[in-house]
C-alpha cells in the first residue's frame, strides 16, 4: 500500500530482537538434540533484563505518535 507509514525503528529493533533470540533458543535446543544430552527440563528464567507490560507497550506507542508530531510541526 502506498499510504502505509514505515515501521518505527524502535518497533523494529524490538522485533528484530525477538527473532534472534527465538532462532538461538532454536539453535540451542537442536545442538543438545543433536549431542544427544537428556532433557532434564530446567528452564533458565532472566530476572535482570526489562519486564514488558501494558503500560510499556502504551509508553512506547506515546513515544512514537510524539515522534511523528514533532515531525509533522517540524516539516
Amino acid at each position: 500500500m502506498p499510504d502505509e507509514q514505515p515501521i518505527p525503528a524502535k518497533h523494529l529493533a524490538t522485533d528484530r530482537f525477538g527473532k534472534t533470540a527465538l532462532r538461538a533458543a532454536h539453535d540451542i535446543s537442536a545442538g543438545l538434540a543433536a549431542s544427544g544430552a537428556e532433557d532434564d527440563g530446567v528452564v533458565v528464567l532472566r530476572t535482570d533484563g526489562p519486564h514488558r507490560t501494558l503500560s510499556a507497550l502504551e509508553s512506547l506507542i506515546d513515544d512514537v505518535l510524539a515522534d511523528e508530531v514533532a515531525e509533522d510541526t517540524i516539516g
